[in-house]
């Protein structure tokens, strides 16, 4: 089977729960001291609490992303015996690349001569070295272009496939199987112990490399037990009993994250919402018993198309929505709340599909020069 003809069902309806979860997450919380006293509302603050749950939408892409691209590499290696790790980071850089730096030319250099527009303290270096989580944690406290922030979970992406590709290029075994449990292993490891050293500090457990690690690399190990394990034919076989209890468990569990996971307990968070997300990811691929198929809701599978165009510019149409409906800090009413919303779904969507059918669609057509 060539590697273009692979497709792994829902995972596009699942990106777009993701994105889903961290427009809404950055709808409720950027700006939030623009609101009146609407947000102050019992009613409102039980849907904030939901919406700030969001952010966990990153935590699903990065096991998401784990668990493909090494599910993908595992295929290259089961269909020609090895896999080619130059040709993995070119598909890389035609589908990151290209909207990652558009978004950082439009912060660095067009943004602050636009009217209202604002130069950034962030460092324009960083971010061209895929920095951009770091110099959040450096920088980002004191800067308000919160639209560059977005890149943080990129630039993360980015070191753990480039160091990857340097560990297939350095030790020749892993350009096979078998050596990948455990690299994946050691870096779980390393980054709940790291986790436990940082516990309190809030930007490096948020943003820092090391503590974001272990997502990527529980989606790995997923995609590594699918071809060793046969854990494709163990999902199979769940009851939807188990499977509803499963989901229902890992729902309360994020909802409560903010209690169950205080001081050094928060070193396991991520491992416990990473596995649960590897869990719904094969569930979701896998299961003959679900009790309901991402792809199959409307316009999810469309959406999570254009999840990565979603992702990185809804925070642009965010900041010119406040702009436009030109909100005083405490003032604004909830009806501009809904209006705001509207606008930054619209655009967002409207922009990702302009970007993906004449800007990244063109770029990721090259992507069948490199399998």
């Amino acid at each position: 089977m060539n590697s273009k003809e692979i497709h792994l069902p829902n995972l596009d309806g699942l990106r777009f729960i993701g994105a889903l979860g961290v427009l809404i997450f950055h709808l409720f919380t950027l700006g939030k001291e623009s609101w009146g006293a609407f947000s102050e509302n019992n009613a409102f603050k039980a849907i904030y609490f939901l919406g700030s749950k969001g952010h966990h939408g990153v935590g699903l892409f990065f096991v998401l992303s784990g668990f493909l691209i090494f599910y993908l590499l595992f295929s290259e290696h089961q269909r020609t015996g090895e896999i080619k790790p130059l040709n993995f980071l070119l598909r890389r850089i035609l589908r990151i690349w290209p909207l990652y730096f558009l978004i950082v030319f439009f912060g660095f250099i067009l943004f602050p001569m636009l009217p209202g527009g604002i130069a950034t303290d962030h460092s324009i270096l960083n971010y061209s070295f895929f920095l951009s989580n770091l110099d959040e944690i450096w920088n980002g406290i004191n800067d308000p272009l919160n639209f560059l922030t977005i890149s943080w979970s990129v630039s993360i992406e980015e070191q753990f496939y480039i160091s990857m590709i340097l560990l297939m290029i350095l030790l020749k075994p892993l350009r096979k199987s078998n050596g990948w449990p455990f690299i994946f292993l050691v870096l779980i490891l390393s980054s709940v112990i790291f986790r436990f050293f940082n516990a309190e500090g809030e930007r490096v457990m948020y943003y820092h490399s090391l503590a974001n690690i272990s997502d990527l690399c529980i989606g790995g190990l997923g995609a590594w037990a699918v071809f060793h394990l046969q854990l494709k034919e163990f999902i199979q076989k769940i009851p939807r009993t188990i499977i509803v209890v499963t989901y229902l468990l890992g729902i309360l569990m994020i909802l409560s994250s903010s209690r169950l996971f205080n001081s050094e307990l928060r070193s396991i968070e991520k491992l416990l919402t990473g596995s649960f997300f590897l869990f719904i990811i094969l569930e979701q691929v896998y299961s003959e018993r679900s009790f309901f198929k991402a792809d199959l809701i409307p316009y999810f599978s469309r959406g999570g198309k254009l999840t990565y165009g979603i992702y990185m510019f809804h925070c642009i149409f965010i900041h010119y929505s406040l702009q436009w409906l030109n909100i005083s800090d405490g003032t604004g009413s909830i009806y501009q709340f809904i209006i705001h919303g509207i606008i930054v779904i619209t655009t967002t969507w409207i922009i990702a599909v302009i970007s993906m059918n004449y800007f990244e669609g063109p770029i990721l057509r090259l992507k069948r020069f490199f399998r």
